[in-house]
C-alpha cells in the first residue's frame, strides 16, 4: 500500500511540476510573454527616437521659416512656381 500511495504522490509532484514550467512559460505572464513585451518596448523606443529625430528636424524647418528671410523666400517660390520679377520659371512635365 505504502509503494501505490508513493507513486501517487510522486506523480502527482510531477504533474504540479509540469503545470508550473508550462504556466511559467505559457501563461499571461510567463517567459513568452515577457520577451513579447521586451519586443514591444524596443519597439517603442525606436518609434520614439525617430518621432523625436522627426520632431527636431521640422523644430529647425520652423525656426528657419521664421527668421531667415532668405530660405523663406526659396521655399515659398519653389513651393508655388514663382519667381522673382525678372525672371522666367519653366514648368516641365515628365511622361512617365
Amino acid at each position: 500500500m505504502k509503494l501505490f500511495s508513493f507513486k501517487i504522490v510522486t506523480a502527482a509532484l510531477i504533474l504540479a511540476i509540469v503545470l508550473v514550467g508550462w504556466v511559467a512559460i505559457f501563461g499571461d505572464k510567463g517567459w513568452l510573454a515577457y520577451r513579447h513585451l521586451v519586443q514591444t518596448k524596443v519597439e517603442m523606443q525606436e518609434k520614439i527616437t525617430a518621432l523625436e529625430t522627426e520632431n527636431r528636424q521640422m523644430a529647425h524647418e520652423v525656426y528657419r521659416l521664421k527668421h531667415d528671410r532668405d530660405y523663406l523666400e526659396r521655399v515659398v517660390r519653389q513651393q508655388l512656381d514663382m519667381g522673382k520679377p525678372d525672371e522666367l520659371v519653366f514648368k516641365f512635365k515628365s511622361h512617365r
